[in-house]
């Protein structure tokens, strides 16, 4: 099913066409093409549009200017406005629930107006005007922004609140909320914790927690993103290179004095204390995944056999099998394989994992025109490393891979329920339904789960363990119904398992290395 591509190939394969796709035919617009000003207002779902004038005619009064800052000096608003901001791909509509203090109301719509891509924006007074909002309403949002959260809101209004919040979304839409104090702050986590509840009891589906600490008081604040879709999960997750490209495209750099890629990437995972809360507040389902995921990564508690306890030979599975991994020694049931080179797994995200797929299904449709061929050589090796080594999954949101770095990527499949490495589900290739994969084998992530987020990466690329003894000598066979990992590639692929099962059938490494030939 494997074979052995040139490492070293294939990352600069991925650097280069990642770079290729992400700055080749884009233009990237300037803050100058428009400045845009926008009064306040008290008027329930009034809709005000931007006007485009030129830079020349725009002045700050000198008063508001000092109360934007004084109030900058209390809050850091751009930690609140921008991080939700710049993971929607392209803002237009935001509301804005109106500060107890007007300052802080203008404080807030200054940093959305720093978005060029912002078309409307509407204040309201409370959270009581945000009703009426429905599927088939206009009036629906990209962006809600609160500045506070209501501190006396009963149970029922709260889950009132929310709802009518998450009505006035588009399908892509995202709440951004202020928790004032920071959630581990004592006295503060239970409030907030039950807030997060209702957010997901309403349907929002991925929720995201980060703090940051004011520029004068050094007081932490704690800040929630809350994603209507768990799709957008990716948007959230995009890398360095694509968070500075539309900041690019929209604002300018000048305009922004804490928020910056680096911030943003450190916003992404929530902090050790932020997990540690979570687990403190679990029941003991919690608290035994917490544990699990915390121990999934290196620890002296984990039984491990090391890489230089395996060989790589011609697999014994069948004739299109290609190499396969091998047992130097016993291995005793339970124990993780090649743990030590986990942390040195490639990671595709979602939106590098899509640029490769439209590059190669771009080229293999245009392998006649000039450039589409080399195009194509370069990028299918890439294409058949993700899927022929790789295990798919989309607990970020879209389709990703993880590869392993090291001898376990030859680890071949265990037809009919043979693999002796990772989790017995009683499913194989051969009895599982086409059209509908069990839940435990490909489900959603938890819509708000501080440790899984922070343990993501460990959890993606180790876990498994034998499921029994592995004699010297003996192949060692994974189970890749758990490496599908997208439910819309299920059928497909699990047609393909049953047809190397069968021998009539070549896996995708196989395939393209005769193809080469």
């Amino acid at each position: 099913y494997r074979i052995h591509l040139s490492g070293l190939c294939i990352l600069l394969a991925i650097l280069t066409s990642a770079s290729i796709a992400l700055f080749s035919g884009r233009v990237v617009a300037s803050y100058n093409d428009i400045v845009s000003s926008l009064p306040l207002h008290q008027q329930r779902h009034r809709k005000v549009q931007l006007p485009i004038i030129p830079e020349s005619d725009i002045a700050v009064p000198k008063d508001e200017a000092t109360a934007t800052a004084a109030v900058g000096n209390k809050v850091n608003y751009e930690a609140l406005v921008h991080p939700s901001m710049i993971t929607h791909p392209n803002p237009k509509k935001v509301m804005i629930i109106e500060s107890r203090e007007k300052d802080a109301t203008r404080a807030i719509k200054r940093e959305v107006l720093k978005h060029t891509s912002v078309q409307e924006v509407v204040i309201v007074e409370t959270h009581d005007e945000v009703a009426g909002c429905s599927k088939e309403d206009e009036r629906l949002f990209d962006v809600i922004i609160v500045p506070a959260l209501v501190k006396d809101v009963t149970d029922v209004g709260l889950r009132a609140h929310v709802s009518t919040m998450f009505n006035c979304l588009e399908d892509e839409g995202i709440l951004a909320l202020n928790f004032e104090q920071t959630i581990t702050h004592k006295g503060s986590d239970l409030g907030y914790f039950e807030v997060i509840n209702e957010l997901e009891h309403v349907g929002y589906e991925s929720m995201h927690l980060y703090e940051d600490e004011s520029n004068d008081f050094g007081t932490r604040h704690s800040f929630l993103v809350a994603l209507k879709s768990h799709a957008s999960r990716a948007e959230w997750y995009i890398n360095e290179a694509e968070i500075l490209i539309r900041l690019r495209q929209r604002i300018n750099s000048s305009d922004l004095n804490f928020f910056d890629a680096p911030t943003m990437l450190q916003y992404q995972i929530p902090s050790k204390a932020v997990e540690t809360a979570y687990c403190r507040r679990g029941d003991d389902a919690r608290k035994e995944t917490c544990e699990e995921l915390k121990l999934s990564g290196l620890s002296p508690q984990l039984s491990n056999t090391p890489v230089s306890d395996l060989s790589v030979g011609k697999s014994t599975v069948g004739e299109y099998s290609g190499r396969g991994l091998f047992a130097a020694k016993d291995i005793q049931e339970g124990v993780l394989i090649g743990l030590e080179k986990k942390s040195l797994s490639y990671f595709i995200l979602p939106s590098t994992h899509q640029i490769i797929e439209e590059m190669y299904y771009w080229a293999e449709e245009n392998y006649d025109e000039a450039y589409a061929s080399e195009v194509y050589d370069s990028i299918s090796a890439v294409e058949a490393f993700s899927i022929g080594y790789g295990f798919w999954s989309t607990l970020l949101g879209r389709t990703h891979s993880t590869v392993d770095s090291g001898a376990l990527m030859f680890c071949n499949h265990g037809c009919n329920g043979t693999y002796n490495y990772g989790v017995i589900t009683g499913f194989t290739e051969a009895n599982v339904d086409l059209e509908q994969p069990p839940e435990m084998i490909i489900g959603k992530s938890s819509a708000f789960s501080p440790v899984t987020e922070r343990n993501m990466r460990q959890y993606l690329s180790g876990g498994d363990a034998t499921n029994r003894v592995v004699k010297q000598g003996e192949e060692l066979l994974c189970d890749y119904l758990g490496y599908v990992g997208n439910p819309q590639h299920w059928k497909e692929e699990i047609v393909s398992l049953r047809g190397q099962c069968d021998g009539s059938e070549a896996g995708d490494i196989t395939y393209f290395e005769s193809s080469e030939e």
